[in-house]
C-alpha cells in the first residue's frame, strides 16, 4: 500500500472513530436520562431545642410559697419560672444572682442590708420588676402586719394573719419597715437584732401588679397600705386593713388551679420562661426574648411532665420520654431499670436525714448505752449499700453530706463519736442491768424498718430489749426522718425545737442567731453538735438517697441534693446532638 493511501485511510478512520465517540456519549446521556435518579442524601432530623423534665405529683398552684401550695410539683414549676436574688447550687449553697440585682450588707450597727435591682429587668408580661415588688415580698415573708394569736393546733383565735405562708415567720428575723430610694433603685432593710441568715432573705415574690389586679386594688393603694399600716400587735389586735386583706386573699388563693385547671395567665414569671399550655399532666415553657437576667437558657423550651408515682416516672425516663428527672429515694430495681436503658444516673445524699431522738424522760444511762451499742457502719451498709455503696454514717445533728463543703467543715472538730459499736461499754453504762427501749418509727418506710431491725439485734448484744412502742405508750425514742437545711442556723433552730437539745446547745444557739459572719456561724454549729453528742441527745444515722437521671446526649445537668427538686442551673442544660 502506498504511503499516501495509508495516511488517507488512517485519517478517515480517525474521523469515523470520532463520530462514533460522539454518538457513544450521546447514547450514554440518553440512557442516563432514562435510568432511575441517584438517591438523594438522607435528611437529618432537625436539631432538638427542648427537653422534657419528669416530676412526681400534680400541679395545683403557681404560688408554691403558700401553706397549701408548698408541694414538690408546685416547687418544681417555681424553680424554673421564679427568679430571686439568689439561687442554690447542687450542694445547697447560696449563689448570688448577679443578673437580677445584688444584696449588700452595710457596715455598722444595727444590721442593715441593701437590696438593689438592676434596670431593664421585666416580668414575663413586660411589666418592670421594681422596688414595689420587693416591698410586697417583704410584707409577705415578714408577717409584719399580723396581730393574730393561735391555739395549740395553729388555728387563729384572735386578730389577723394576712399571708398564709408555708414558712412561719422567724422571730429572730424581725425588721423595721424597709425604706425605699427610688433614685438609686434600692430598698434598705434594718434588723431589730443581728441575724445569721440575712443573706438568704431574697424578698422577690409574686408580681405586685398581678396581686393588686386580682385583689381589685391599685398598686399605689397597696403600696400605701404597706408603707403606712402600723406593725401588728397580738396583744392589741385591730380590724384588718381592707387593702392588705384583699391582697393577702389574692396571694393566698389567686394563683391556684380552679376546677382542676391551671391558668397560664396567672403565671407571670420573673425568670427566663413563659408558660404556654398548662394542664395537670404537662406544662410547656418557652424562652423569653425580653429576658435580661443572668440565667438565659441554651434551650428554647422545656416541658414538665407530671406522673402519679415514682414507678411511672422511672418508666418514662427509661423509655426515652423524659430527658431529666430527680428520682427521690430510688431502690436497686429503679437504678437497674435506668442503667439497662442507657440512662446516666448520679446518686448522692439528700437533705433528709434519719435520726434517733430520745425523749426528755429517757434516762441518761440508757441514752448512752443505746448510742454505744449501735454499729452505724453496719446500719448504713445494710440500709443503703445497694443504692449508694459510698454512703457513710451521718456525723452531725445539724447538717448532712448534701451540703458539701459545709458538712465537711462542720464535721472536722464537732465531737462526732466513732461509727462502730462497743457492746461492753454499753453494758457498763447500764451497770450490766437489762433495759428496755421503746421506739416509735414508721414501719411502712423500708429504710426505717431495716434500721429498726438492726437496732433490735445490736441492742440485744448490749442487754437492751429494743421494741416498737405501742400507740398507748410514751416512747423512749423516736426514729424519724428530719429535714436538714442549707442554712446551719435554721437546721440548729429546727433540731432544738424538736427536742434534740441541751442547756449548752441553747446558749450557743442564742449567740449563733446574732452571728452575721459565716465563719462564726460554723464555729457555733460545731459547739452545738459537740454539746448534743456529749449529752447523748440523739443519734444521727444516715441520709435519704437521691438520684438525678439524664437521658442520652443531654448535657449540663448536675446532681442536686434537694429531694425531688429540679437539678440546678437549668440554663446550662443542652439537648442531644442530632
Amino acid at each position: 500500500m502506498h504511503l499516501g493511501q495509508y495516511q488517507q485511510t488512517s485519517m478517515t478512520s480517525r474521523r469515523r472513530l470520532g463520530r462514533l465517540g460522539i454518538l457513544g456519549v450521546a447514547a450514554a446521556v440518553a440512557l442516563a436520562g432514562c435510568s432511575a435518579p441517584e438517591p438523594a442524601p438522607e435528611e437529618q432530623p432537625p436539631a432538638r431545642t427542648t427537653l422534657t423534665i419528669g416530676v412526681v405529683g400534680t400541679p395545683t398552684s403557681f404560688n408554691s410559697e403558700t401553706a397549701h401550695g408548698d408541694t414538690a410539683a408546685n416547687r418544681a414549676i417555681a424553680a424554673l419560672i421564679d427568679e430571686h436574688l439568689g439561687t442554690l447550687d447542687g450542694d445547697l449553697q447560696v449563689i448570688p444572682n448577679d443578673g437580677l440585682g445584688r444584696i449588700t450588707r452595710i457596715e455598722g450597727d444595727p444590721l442593715t442590708v441593701s437590696y438593689e435591682l438592676f434596670p431593664d429587668r421585666v416580668w414575663s408580661d413586660g411589666t418592670p420588676i421594681t422596688l414595689d415588688d420587693l416591698m410586697f415580698g417583704w410584707a409577705v415573708s415578714s408577717h409584719y402586719f399580723d396581730d393574730a394569736t393561735y391555739d395549740e393546733a395553729g388555728a387563729v383565735v384572735s386578730g389577723t394573719c394576712y399571708f398564709e405562708t408555708a414558712s412561719l415567720p422567724d422571730p429572730n428575723a424581725r425588721t423595721s419597715r424597709p425604706t425605699l430610694d427610688r433614685a438609686a433603685d434600692t430598698l434598705t432593710l434594718t434588723y431589730d437584732e443581728p441575724f445569721a441568715d440575712w443573706n438568704r432573705q431574697w424578698l422577690l415574690d409574686r408580681p405586685v401588679h398581678v396581686v393588686a389586679a386580682k385583689a381589685g386594688v391599685t398598686v399605689r393603694d397597696l403600696m400605701t397600705a404597706i408603707l403606712t399600716t402600723p406593725e401588728g400587735d397580738p396583744s392589741a389586735p385591730v380590724a384588718p386593713n381592707p387593702v392588705l386583706a384583699a391582697a393577702a386573699a389574692a396571694w393566698n388563693t389567686g394563683f391556684d388551679a380552679t376546677g382542676g385547671a391551671l391558668d397560664p395567665a396567672a403565671a407571670v414569671a420573673s425568670g427566663p420562661w413563659t408558660i404556654g399550655e398548662a394542664t395537670t399532666t404537662s406544662i410547656s415553657l418557652a424562652r423569653r426574648d425580653d429576658y435580661q437576667g443572668g440565667h438565659y437558657p441554651a434551650l428554647e423550651g422545656v416541658t414538665i411532665r407530671f406522673f402519679p408515682d415514682q414507678a411511672a416516672q422511672v418508666a418514662a425516663v427509661a423509655a426515652g420520654e423524659v430527658d431529666v428527672a430527680n428520682i427521690g429515694d430510688p431502690d436497686a430495681t429503679d437504678l437497674k431499670t435506668l442503667a439497662d436503658a442507657g440512662v446516666t444516673v448520679t446518686t448522692g445524699p439528700t437533705a433528709q436525714t434519719l435520726q434517733i431522738r430520745f425523749a426528755d424522760a429517757t434516762p441518761d444511762a440508757l441514752r448512752q448505752a443505746i448510742s454505744l451499742s449501735l454499729d452505724r457502719d453496719a446500719i448504713v451498709k445494710e440500709a443503703l449499700g445497694e443504692v449508694r455503696p459510698d454512703a457513710r454514717p451521718l456525723q452531725s445533728f445539724l447538717s448532712s453530706p448534701a451540703t458539701g463543703p459545709t458538712y465537711r467543715e462542720l464535721t472536722s472538730g464537732n465531737g462526732a463519736p466513732g461509727t462502730g459499736s462497743d457492746a461492753g461499754a454499753a453494758r457498763a453504762a447500764l451497770d450490766d442491768r437489762p433495759a428496755v427501749l421503746r421506739v416509735a418509727y414508721d414501719a411502712s418506710d423500708p429504710v426505717s424498718a431495716t434500721v429498726f431491725s438492726q437496732m433490735v439485734a445490736m441492742g440485744a448484744e448490749a442487754g437492751i430489749a429494743v421494741r416498737a412502742a405501742t400507740t398507748t405508750e410514751t416512747p423512749d425514742a423516736t426514729l424519724a426522718w428530719v429535714g436538714e437545711d442549707e442554712s446551719l442556723y435554721r437546721s440548729a433552730r429546727d433540731r432544738l425545737a424538736e427536742g434534740v437539745t441541751t442547756v449548752e446547745a441553747e446558749k450557743t444557739f442564742d449567740k449563733m442567731t446574732r452571728d452575721t459572719d459565716p465563719v462564726d456561724v460554723l464555729a457555733a454549729a460545731k459547739e452545738i453538735d459537740r454539746a448534743l453528742f456529749d449529752a447523748y441527745a440523739g443519734v444521727p444515722l444516715l441520709e435519704r438517697t437521691g438520684a438525678v437521671a439524664v437521658g442520652k446526649g443531654v448535657g449540663g445537668v448536675t446532681y442536686t441534693s434537694e429531694p425531688n427538686g429540679i437539678p440546678p442551673s437549668f440554663w446550662t442544660w443542652t439537648p442531644p446532638a442530632p
